[in-house]
């Protein structure tokens, strides 16, 4: 690392930068050249076209219950993972601002299970279970520039959610659960300065084709079945900051929650059903961003 003796000159000729170009924060008059701005044109868009991976933390809470609202297992637990996005915001023809979105989350470890014997209470078993989520998400909207600094982006996503749960001991199985979901959000955005952009977003709508399939792990033997099982409002909200290191290098942290239910099922073959469940999982993540935002020669907003 270099010297306080090299490090203090430096900081000071960038205080000295930063305090002649401190315009570039505020909205530009119209006799400023966009020539004289630093390349720091529009924060908001720098963020919007961008490849990202992130880092993650999820935490599961998964809770199945009777239908008289007895509590038959749950699971929760921290996950690690991975999260690998890209986004891209521009015109297409006549319309500005057009946003697309595409994410992939993957998260893998040991949940807290408890559940109970055949006939028996819950909370007998107890143990450690092994568990793996997939999340597909997409979204394509359209950015509104509602004042100087603040973008509004309405967009619909969709996406799809997969779940691997592997219960183990002698009386294990494996459980897939995964559904698909679509519905509509809102993207709000905010340049807190020309290098830091705060960005919050909630999305409403429905799963549909949730299924539940069952397998062999070695533990119980019995009957593979897939279950279909009831859809449900799903609701995601999200808050996330992003801080531009260089006009091309981002870092970022956030944190999203989903939430969404699966109703119960039909009776299967062998007499055996699905019961309703809810489910809630917390994603916390940090990660490093390459925006290939390229600043147009208009008069910059941020």
């Amino acid at each position: 690392m270099s010297s306080i003796a090299r490090v203090l000159p430096v900081a000071c000729a960038i205080l000295m930068c930063a305090a002649q170009a401190s315009a570039a924060d505020l909205p530009v008059k119209a006799g400023v050249q966009a020539a004289a701005l630093p390349e720091w044109v529009n924060p908001i868009l720098a963020v919007n076209n961008q490849l990202a991976i992130d880092v993650i933390g999820q935490h599961i809470d998964y809770l199945e219950r009777d239908v008289d609202g007895t509590p038959l297992d749950s699971e929760r637990g921290w996950q690690p993972g991975v999260q690998f996005s890209g986004s891209g915001m521009g015109n297409l023809g006549a319309i500005t601002n057009v946003y697309v979105l595409g994410q992939f989350t993957f998260a893998k470890g040991n949940t807290s299970y408890v559940g109970s014997f055949q006939g028996g209470t819950y909370g007998d078993i107890k143990q450690s279970d092994g568990a793996e989520t997939k999340d597909f998400d997409f979204r394509l909207g359209k950015g509104f520039d509602v004042a100087p600094n603040w973008m509004l982006t309405p967009y619909v996503g969709v996406g799809y959610h997969v779940w691997d749960r592997d219960i183990s001991g002698a009386g294990g199985y494996h459980e897939q659960y995964e559904h698909g979901y679509a519905g509509g959000g809102l993207l709000i955005q905010y340049a807190a300065t020309n290098r830091w952009v705060i960005s919050a977003n909630g999305l409403v709508g429905s799963t549909f084709n949730p299924q539940m399939a069952t397998s062999l792990n070695g533990g119980a033997v019995f009957t593979p079945t897939t279950y279909d099982l009831g859809t449900s409002l799903i609701w995601k909200a999200g808050l996330s900051s992003d801080y531009a290191i260089t006009p091309q290098w981002h870092v970022n942290a956030g944190f999203d929650y989903t939430n969404f239910r699966y109703g119960i099922s039909a009776q299967a073959a062998d007499g055996t059903l699905e019961p309703d469940s809810r489910t809630g999982i917390w994603t916390v993540k940090a990660g490093l961003g390459y925006s290939f935002y390229a600043p147009s020669a208009v008069v910059a907003k941020y």
